[in-house]
């Protein structure tokens, strides 16, 4: 996970969509059952499909929780507050609504894969991830019930990719596996969300652990490469310095925010960040 500046004014927005969007709010704010309230958000969802390519342009295409890339899939818009229910809130009698008045808020999307929105098996951990309707906070008593209600009060346990702050709090292990940065004695809260964060936007799906590892073996060789080069830099070769450039070219393609699990091959290369011979890769 990257952190991601998503400015909602910055989206090039459908010739007409404001106004859309406006009055499709005014109508579903004055819809007072709940179930016609999300027929209606249901039978609108052409308005944030409409705007998935320019959210995905925001990451190069890459799915804003695991950083995949998204070529030939399905992709989806995610709502980052769900629009029409709630996992956590268990009452039957008293379901909360979703945050349905934020289903048209640009700021409340996100381009995510489909691993990581929906409900999925890894048919080889056994173990089932994805986000879909769960919206889990650090204090139930504070979630938002209805537009009056205040958010801000809300303290998400899910990782926001849209603050630099949340992304700090996830680490990687060398075997490509996600990991909380910080332990449950140190940081409780900071080790919960990473915990949760990483099930729910099923961060250790075995196909992105297995992408990840091939990452390591390829930096690992372009760092051998470049250590080796290095020390014959003062040879006067042009071959030996032409050498080290391409690997070190190579290994800021890798850092870069529009690589794939560029956040995992920059933690992979911290454990290189004092060696001379990558000084100007991270």
């Amino acid at each position: 996970m990257r952190y991601i500046r998503f400015n909602p004014a910055d989206i090039e927005l459908p010739e007409g969509w404001s106004d859309a969007i406006a009055a499709l709010e005014d109508k579903i704010r004055g819809e007072e059952d709940p179930a016609k309230r999300a027929k209606l958000i249901d039978d609108n969802s052409k308005h944030w499909k409409s705007v998935k390519s320019e959210l995905s342009k925001l990451f190069n295409n890459k799915c804003w929780y695991t950083e995949s890339t998204q070529e030939g899939t399905d992709t989806d818009v995610d709502h980052f507050r769900p629009k029409k229910r709630v996992a956590e809130v268990k009452d039957e009698k008293n379901p909360h609504p979703g945050y349905w008045w934020l289903a048209f808020k640009l700021d409340n999307y996100r381009f995510s894969c489909i691993y990581a929105n929906r409900r999925r098996k890894d048919v080889e951990t056994g173990e089932t991830g994805g986000k879909a309707d769960h919206f889990p906070l650090w204090k139930e008593s504070s979630r938002a019930w209805c537009p009056d209600d205040d958010c801000d009060e809300e303290q998400p346990l899910l990782l926001d990719p849209c603050k630099a702050s949340d992304v700090a709090l996830i680490a990687f292990k060398e075997d490509g596996e996600a990991m909380a940065r910080f332990g449950e004695e140190k940081r409780p809260k900071a080790h919960k969300r990473a915990e949760i964060s990483i099930e729910l936007y099923n961060l250790n799906h075995t196909d992105f652990v297995k992408a990840r590892i091939s990452l390591r073996d390829q930096i690992s060789k372009l760092v051998a490469d470049a250590a080796r080069y290095y020390k014959k830099l003062e040879s006067g070769d042009a071959t030996h310095e032409h050498a080290y450039e391409r690997a070190i070219e190579q290994l800021i393609e890798y850092v870069d925010m529009s690589a794939p699990y560029s956040g995992f091959c920059v933690a992979y290369l911290e454990n290189y960040r004092h060696e001379e011979y990558l000084h100007g890769v991270l």
